[in-house]
């Protein structure tokens, strides 16, 4: 049975007005029609309301690992909504996973498997990442509000969009461009770009269209870059 671990945007979950509910139920909808031969597991990010409390914080905070608990608790307050929310439509384990151990452990009973942030430093792409080489998975998508990858920051002249890459080309661009900051990421971090290659794990990136997320888990072509070996 074939597993796809999905990044999925804080942004996409919540914004200022709220937690994107339509979405959400678009989302269950959408993957209990593939539940049968394939397993899900959701890495979700940590929003609006993260960003809120992360800019505030930065003010009076200096320590960054401080920063980054305050993050991965409301990827969990997000994942804790977004599975209660799945649990509509597929079989959701009942708990926000915390380790890859645990990950581990109940993938097998049950179509999908939801949690947020594991350890400071570390972005929810980053955790995606280590998800699937835990549980074999070598399909990841990445849901954001930006689709592709592009060769310099999209605001500059003459930036080019890839919609196919390489492992060692995204790695070029991350290291590049992925300053490490709370909330500061760029599109696929370092960390997560090497993790990728060291397993070669496709990594497919999509908007919030969740047609073209099935697309992806179809394996049909969509809109948004690729990157394989």
């Amino acid at each position: 049975m074939k597993t796809f671990c999905i990044s999925l945007g804080g942004s996409i979950v919540s914004g200022e007005d709220g937690v994107n509910v339509e979405y959400i139920k678009g989302l269950g909808e959408m993957l209990s029609k593939h539940r049968k031969d394939k397993r899900f597991v959701i890495v979700v990010g940590g929003g609006y309301v993260n960003k809120v409390y992360i800019d505030a914080a930065k003010k009076v905070i200096k320590n960054n690992s401080v920063l980054d608990e305050i993050g991965i608790a409301f990827t969990r307050i997000n994942a804790l909504f977004l599975k209660d929310m799945l649990s509509e439509y597929l079989k959701v384990y009942s708990n926000i996973i915390t380790s890859i151990d645990e990950l581990k452990m109940v993938m097998g009973n049950n179509e999908i498997s939801v949690l947020g942030g594991l350890l400071p430093g570390i972005t929810t792409d980053s955790t995606c990442v280590l998800a699937c080489e835990a549980v074999g998975s070598k399909e990841l998508i990445n849901v954001s509000r930006v689709p592709y990858i592009y060769d310099r920051p999209p605001s500059e002249q003459g930036a080019e969009m890839l919609e196919e890459l390489n492992h060692d080309k995204m790695i070029e661009l991350a290291y590049k461009y992925d300053s490490r900051g709370a909330r500061e990421n760029f599109i696929f971090d370092l960390v997560a770009s090497k993790l990728a290659k060291r397993s070669n794990i496709k990594v497919s990136f999509v908007n919030d269209d969740i047609d073209e997320l099935e697309k992806v888990i179809l394996g049909e072509k969509h809109k948004g870059s690729i990157i394989i070996n």
